[in-house]
């Protein structure tokens, strides 16, 4: 079993918590909000459970602080134009991000239906691609269900919050930050296959 379908595993909090137990001491590594983390080859440098609006905290530090690369895939990306809701930081974020010269790819979800899915990841995704961030809707045959984000091929957040106001800061969520750079670059080929000869 793959490093990636065994963190997939984790997803439940108790095995989440367990693994922070075990887990070594992971000295100057990184928290979201902390200081720039020391390479180490350990698999899990270390891993943080996100819990409702956690998860928004540490997204949008972890896009802050971004030196070379994004690469954000979600099942729904809800932004209003000119609100002041969570996912429209989230969405200013990426695009400052890009502005100052990291490169953001985002992977949205597309089905085969005219509904309000299809027509919010349509309107963010336009709004994107206006700021130079690359983004895929995935193809509409089969369900793009995936919350994932990788950071500089090192940073992996992964869990249930859509980017939706709901879910950022209102329900009952549990997501997943990890320092692992060997992770990072499993779930990075796994975001690549979701849209294949687009992403280089």
């Amino acid at each position: 079993m793959s490093l990636l379908h065994r963190v997939m595993r984790w997803m439940a909090p108790a095995a989440v918590l367990l693994i922070l137990l075990v887990l070594p001491p992971a000295g100057d590594a990184a928290q979201p909000g902390g200081k720039a983390a020391v390479t180490s080859p350990q698999a899990v440098v270390e891993a943080k459970l996100l819990l409702d609006r956690d998860y928004f905290t540490a997204l949008l530090d972890g896009v802050d602080r971004a030196r070379s690369e994004i690469f954000l895939s979600a099942y729904l990306f809800r932004t209003i134009e000119n609100a002041k809701g969570y996912p429209e930081a989230v969405l200013k974020r990426l695009l400052a991000a890009a502005k100052r010269g990291v490169r953001v790819d985002v992977v949205v979800e597309r089905n085969q239906d005219a509904d309000d899915l299809n027509r919010s990841n349509a309107e963010t995704a336009e709004r994107l691609k206006q700021g130079g961030i690359r983004v895929c809707m995935d193809a509409p045959d089969r369900v793009m269900h995936t919350k994932l984000v990788v950071i500089d091929r090192r940073y992996v957040l992964i869990g249930s919050h859509n980017l939706t106001q709901s879910a950022l800061k209102y329900n009952h969520e549990a997501s997943v930050w990890i320092d692992s750079a060997p992770l990072a670059e499993e779930a990075l080929l796994y975001m690549k296959s979701l849209c294949p000869g687009e992403w280089k």
